[in-house]
């Protein structure tokens, strides 16, 4: 927050320098002969130009104005010498060149400092969303805090050596189940989903939500040796639903797991997800 402040601050004092800049401007315009409209037109889209893409294209967009400007003012001064309606002093040029230069620079810092707290912003809230790593319909984790929770076991078990399993649950057209009966039901089926899976699993067991229709389960200290009383365990957990209206719904699922040791040549959850993912798929087929 503190950060957040300082870059406020920041961006308020170059709002005060920039605006002060402009009212100096305008009260002390050079005058530039027959092009002295063009000129201030040129400079307006100068700041503009660099208030919304940045002092790089403000500072590129000056020097060309610049050019043309001199390249104007030695057009007349060698090849137009009696005309002197459209010919301005090198004094001018230089304070306009200064005024345009100025300005566009204080416009750019001002557009920098915007974006650096645009950033931030959404940097924090990118902060915010993985800290509330919870699915607002299930109640259990999301796919976020599944990838870290994944990290911190597989660091536990290279220290401790104790072995963990990774469970992929798949409900099949769950999303489908949705459309056909509505939102209400909807809801009121994965709230007897979680109470179904909080009842076949230990309080230690960590659950997730990584899709609509795909949850996950950590199971720490589980070894190979359970698996197959696991997985009858999982998939028979639903069984037959009864909705509101009373009619009966049979969800079918997919269910994949692999159990991660300490001799298990696995660096990352994104391995392990790949893993899962491939045998579920085959497991589809």
């Amino acid at each position: 927050m503190d950060t957040s402040f300082r870059k406020t601050s920041l961006v308020s004092i170059h709002v005060c320098l920039f605006m002060i800049s402009l009212v100096l401007f305008v009260q002390y315009i050079p005058e530039m002969g027959q092009v002295h409209t063009e000129s201030i037109m040129l400079i307006a889209f100068a700041i503009v130009l660099s208030l919304f893409t940045g002092l790089r294209a403000g500072l590129f967009t000056s020097l060309v104005i610049l050019f043309c400007l001199g390249s104007l003012y030695f057009w007349n001064l060698f090849f137009r010498p009696e005309d002197q309606s459209l010919l301005f002093s090198e004094a001018t040029l230089l304070y306009y060149g200064f005024c345009l230069l100025a300005l566009v620079i204080l416009s750019g810092s001002l557009h920098e400092r915007v974006k650096e707290i645009s950033d931030l912003n959404q940097t924090l809230s990118e902060q915010v969303r993985r800290l509330v790593a919870i699915d607002t319909e299930t109640g259990l984790d999301n796919q976020d805090r599944f990838v870290l929770e994944l990290q911190l076991e597989i660091d536990r078990t290279r220290r401790h050596g104790e072995a963990f399993t990774v469970f992929l649950y798949k409900i099949d057209y769950l999303t489908e189940f949705k459309k056909l009966y509505g939102q209400q039901e909807y809801e009121n089926f994965l709230n007897y989903f979680s109470r179904q899976l909080y009842i076949s699993t230990r309080t230690t067991d960590k659950k997730f939500r990584l899709s609509v229709e795909e949850f996950a389960l950590i199971l720490p200290h589980a070894s190979e040796e359970h698996m197959s009383i696991l997985t009858n365990r999982f998939r028979d957990m639903l069984g037959d639903y009864k909705t509101e209206s009373g009619k009966i719904v049979t969800f079918t699922n997919h269910i994949a797991h692999y159990t991660v040791t300490k001799e298990t040549d696995i660096e990352s959850p994104t391995e392990i997800l790949s893993l899962i993912g491939n045998e579920l798929k085959s497991y589809a087929l």
